[in-house]
């Protein structure tokens, strides 16, 4: 009897000491570092889930973008000139020179040309009155009306603003980058050079209102955006862009500040998307 109790109580020793090493081998197994399978996993699912959120902010600032012609703001057609971004220096360009004698950048003379003729084939007369004016021009201009306003029993500054209502301040002219013309009808050239806001009212005018984008040019300075831009409004001054933009301007209804405006952005937006694509 002796020896059974002896050989039970090995048995259950035996039995014990499995139990713990199952429980220990088991344990192990629970409280384990993660495998490097798992590692793996939880590294391509991260990735997959950053991926996912990067396309997502892709998506959305695409969404933003406004769709334009494949220009950009740096193009030399595009300058923008005005209070806000004045020339430091006279614009270095080709010139051309004009039957009227009038100088233009010559990058521009083809489709001036075009214009001016595809109007006088309709029987539309034109006078091309002013182009380009280096800085120092547009500085005696600036002086001479000045003074003129002055001695005209104007305060300076009765003299300054009105002055600035029509001449602007040396830096600031469009005609400074020979892309500028100022055009009108040969009947009212008598009446200061025919620049006169009444020019709008000539078949000259309506004609360039309806055609000139298709030649690359835009009223520079319509009535409707006196509040966007910071010139007066003249019936009389064209600006190119080139046919492209010219024609999605007009299409628009936008002034170059908003057209330049809408490529900036965009332009800001491309930006993000390279470096979130990076």
């Amino acid at each position: 009897m002796k020896m059974n109790t002896e050989k039970m109580s090995q048995r259950l020793t035996v039995l014990a000491l499995t139990g713990l090493a199952l429980f220990t081998l088991s344990g192990c197994d629970v409280f384990a570092f993660p495998s490097e399978n798992h590692k793996s996993s939880s590294a391509v699912f991260n990735s997959e889930v950053s991926e996912k959120t990067t396309q997502t902010e892709i998506e959305k600032l695409q969404e933003q973008l406004v769709e334009t012609p494949d220009v950009s703001t740096s193009d030399w057609n595009l300058i923008l000139v005005n209070q806000a971004n004045p020339l430091a220096d006279n614009v270095d360009f080709e010139p051309y020179i004009a039957s009227s004698g009038e100088v233009l950048d010559a990058r521009i003379a083809q489709d001036f040309e075009a214009m001016l003729a595809a109007g006088e084939a309709e029987g539309i007369p034109f006078v091309f009155v002013s182009g380009y004016r280096p800085y120092e021009l547009q500085q005696q201009i600036y002086e001479n009306v000045y003074w003129g306003h002055l001695n005209n029993d104007n305060s300076e500054a009765e003299a300054k603003e009105l002055t600035e209502e029509y001449i602007a301040i040396p830096g600031t002219s469009e005609h400074m980058t020979g892309l500028a013309a100022d055009i009108s009808d040969p009947a009212l050239y008598h009446l200061d050079n025919g620049l006169i806001t009444e020019f709008e009212d000539t078949a000259t005018a309506q004609w360039l209102y309806e055609n000139a984008a298709d030649y690359g040019f835009i009223l520079r300075y319509p009535s409707d955006k006196e509040g966007i831009i910071d010139v007066k409004y003249e019936s009389w001054h064209f600006r190119y862009v080139g046919r492209e933009n010219a024609q999605y301007m007009d299409g628009n209804n936008l002034a170059l500040e908003e057209y330049i405006a809408i490529l900036q952005k965009n332009e800001a937006i491309r930006e993000q998307i390279s470096e979130l694509s990076e």
